[in-house]
């Protein structure tokens, strides 16, 4: 039998940042994310003064009585892991914990300006995950997804991480990488091994924005989803923010 939250302040929130260039189709993608059968959400709504666009969508994850969740949030590709199983290997689940995951995209307008600095410096450090999100069609945007992820790296490891980590050296927090346009993507073969994706040993996902389908009911997509959700909430467990750091 499921477990339900009897009051809406005991579900807990995990937030996930929404990483990529002007263009790529993070808003496509973040509706995607966020729609669900039971929270169809329609559109994202911006607040923080227009600083940030959110989807809110809820989660259940699986938790066995008396076992703690299994730190498997640090995990190898999805092009080498998606060959021996297309769906996450989850702990035989008593119950299922809901979860309130948002989905935040930055202006990209307000990137670069000084003034928000702090803001967001202050805001990424209660990260829970990263969606990188890049254009199939134009390889410059995968590359500049290592600028993005720069600056989110290091106030995690500021201040979710016990001691300073060198920043790329491994994964910090789960990440999750989608490629978009598949549906206007010709070419039959992808050199995997030297995308971003494999470099930070994080799942991807190739799909098309515009189609509804592309988290269908047990589908590939959908088990690598459920998976990576199911390693936020456990790094938020795992690695709360810490206030000694400064």
């Amino acid at each position: 039998m499921k477990h339900r939250q009897e009051q809406l302040e005991d579900v807990s929130t995990v937030r996930i940042l929404m990483l990529g260039d002007r263009g790529v189709g993070k808003t496509s993608v973040t509706n995607l994310l966020a729609r669900t059968p039971t929270t169809p959400t329609r559109a994202s709504r911006t607040v923080g003064e227009g600083s940030w666009n959110v989807q809110v969508r809820l989660h259940e994850y699986p938790s066995s009585v008396g076992m703690p969740p299994s730190p498997t949030w640090t995990t190898p590709s999805s092009s080498e892991r998606s060959e021996k199983c297309s769906f996450p290997r989850l702990t035989p689940a008593t119950c299922e914990i809901l979860h309130f995951v948002e989905f935040y995209d930055l202006n990209c307008d307000l990137r670069k300006r000084r003034g928000h600095r702090g803001h967001r410096q202050e805001f990424l450090k209660h990260i829970d995950g990263i969606v990188l999100v890049y254009n199939l069609l134009d390889p410059r945007s995968q590359d500049s997804l290592h600028d993005w992820l720069y600056e989110p790296l290091r106030q995690i490891c500021k201040h979710r991480h016990r001691r300073p980590r060198p920043i790329l050296r491994r994964q910090h927090v789960p990440i999750l990488v989608v490629g978009t346009q598949l549906d206007k993507f010709m070419r039959r073969s992808m050199r995997r091994h030297r995308g971003i994706a494999h470099q930070l040993g994080a799942d991807e996902i190739l799909l098309n924005g515009r189609d509804s389908d592309s988290f269908a009911e047990r589908s590939r997509n959908q088990g690598k989803l459920s998976s990576f959700l199911n390693r936020v909430v456990e790094f938020k467990e795992r690695f709360p923010v810490r206030s000694w750091c400064l």
